[in-house]
C-alpha cells in the first residue's frame, strides 16, 4: 500500500520543566499556549494533548491550545466509558467547529489497569477494547448526522440522539492504540491512524505490518504514528553528552522526591522488558533506553540521540518501515520543538515522502 505524507506531531504540556528538571514542574496554564504557538511556529502539524489519571482535562486544554493557535491540529486523548459516547460526539463536533476543522480523538483503552481504576472503571482489559470499539462507532454515527439516532449495545443504550453541532469536514479523525490482538482487530476497523510507542526500528516496523494487514481485509489503509523522544546537539559527541547529563537529571530528581513516573503495575514491567529487548535487538546506534530502564519502566521514554543529520537518517529507517506520523518531543520543550520543527521536520519530510 502507498505510504501516506509526513505529519510531524508535538506534545502540549502544561509544565516548563520535564523529567530531567531537578525539581517537580508546577502546572502553568500559560506556557500550554507558549509551547502551543512554539510548534506551530516551528512547522509542528499537530499536537497531542494527553490524559492520565491525575492530568489537567484534556478536553478543555485542547480548546484552550486551539484557541493560542491558527494552523496546529490537535490530537486529544480520551478514555471511553466516562461520558456518554453521544455526549463526546457533540463534545469533539463542538471543539472540530471552534477549531476550524482541526479535531482528532486519541482513544485511550488499557494501557493500565491501575490508571483506570483511578476513576472508578474495574473492567477487564478486553472488556474495555470491547466498549472501545462500541464507543467510536456511535461517535461516527453522531458525527455522521444520524438522527434519530437509536442503540442498543453491549455497553451502551439510548433513544433519538443526534448533535445540533457536527465536524467540519464530516467526521473528526480518530487516533487509535494497543497490541493486543484484540486492540489491533478493532483498530484495523476503525483508525483513521494507529499509534505506536516507541522502539526498535525492527519491533515498530512489526507492529505496523501487522496493523496494516489486518486493516487490508477491511479495504483499509490507516496512517500510522510512532512516538519517540529526541536528544538532539550540533554534534553526536555533544547529543550523548546531554542524554547523560538529562540521564544524571532524572536520578537526582528520583533521589530527592522518589520514584518518577505513574505506578503503572505490569504495564511499567512490560515497558522495561522492551527497553531491555531494544536495547539488546537493535542495530541502531541512535536508540536510547536508559531513562525508561531508570525509572523502571514508569516513564516511557526512549529516545533517539544525535545530531540532526544522525537523527535524520535514524527517522528516515521508521518511515521505511511505515511510520506517516512522527510523535517527536525532547526534553526541552519551547528549544527542541524549535529544533525538530525547522533543522530535522523539513529534511525528513523532503526525504521521506520521496521513498
Amino acid at each position: 500500500m502507498s505510504k501516506h505524507e509526513i505529519e510531524l506531531v508535538g506534545l502540549v504540556a502544561p509544565y516548563r520543566g520535564s523529567e530531567a528538571s531537578v525539581e517537580p514542574a508546577h502546572y502553568e496554564p500559560g506556557f500550554l499556549a507558549e509551547a502551543a504557538r512554539a510548534y506551530e511556529a516551528a512547522g509542528y502539524d499537530r499536537v497531542l494533548i494527553g490524559q492520565n489519571a491525575r492530568s489537567a482535562d484534556s478536553l478543555v486544554t485542547a480548546t484552550w491550545v486551539a484557541a493560542a493557535t491558527t494552523r496546529l491540529k490537535l490530537m486529544v486523548a480520551h478514555r471511553p466509558g466516562f461520558i456518554a459516547p453521544t455526549m463526546a460526539a457533540r463534545a469533539f463536533a463542538t471543539l472540530d467547529q471552534v477549531s476550524g476543522g482541526r479535531a482528532g480523538v486519541h482513544i485511550i483503552t488499557a494501557f493500565s489497569d491501575i490508571e483506570t481504576r483511578c476513576d472508578g472503571d474495574y473492567l477487564t482489559k478486553d472488556e474495555r477494547y470491547h466498549r472501545s470499539n462500541e464507543y467510536v462507532r456511535i461517535l461516527r454515527r453522531i458525527w455522521a448526522g444520524e438522527s434519530p439516532c437509536n442503540h442498543s449495545g453491549d455497553w451502551y443504550r439510548f433513544d433519538e440522539a443526534g448533535s445540533e453541532v457536527h465536524p467540519v469536514n464530516g467526521s473528526v479523525p480518530v487516533f487509535w492504540a494497543g497490541n493486543s490482538d484484540l486492540a489491533v482487530k478493532y483498530g484495523s476497523e476503525l483508525a483513521d491512524v494507529y499509534a505506536f510507542g516507541p522502539g526498535s526500528v525492527a519491533h515498530v516496523g512489526a507492529n505496523v505490518a501487522r496493523v496494516r494487514a489486518e486493516a487490508a481485509k477491511h479495504g483499509r489503509n490507516p496512517r500510522c504514528s510512532m512516538s519517540m523522544r529526541v536528544i538532539v546537539a550540533d554534534t553526536d559527541e555533544a547529543a550523548w553528552a546531554r542524554a547523560n547529563t538529562i540521564l544524571e537529571g532524572v536520578e537526582a530528581r528520583q533521589a530527592a522526591h522518589g520514584m518518577l513516573g505513574r505506578d503503572l503495575g505490569k504495564a511499567a514491567e512490560q515497558l522495561t522488558r522492551e527497553a531491555a529487548q531494544a536495547d539488546a535487538a537493535s542495530d541502531d546506534p541512535c536508540l536510547w533506553t536508559g531513562l525508561t530502564q531508570a525509572t523502571q519502566g514508569r516513564l516511557q521514554v526512549m529516545c533517539l540521540v544525535g545530531s540532526p543529520e544522525t537523527l535524520v537518517e535514524a527517522l528516515l529507517r521508521y518511515r521505511a518501515a511505515g511510520i506517516d506520523n512522527f510523535l517527536l518531543t525532547g526534553f526541552d520543550w519551547l528549544g527542541d520543538a524549535q529544533r525538530i520543527g525547522t533543522e530535522i521536520g523539513p529534511e525528513l519530510r523532503r526525504r521521506g515522502n520521496a521513498l
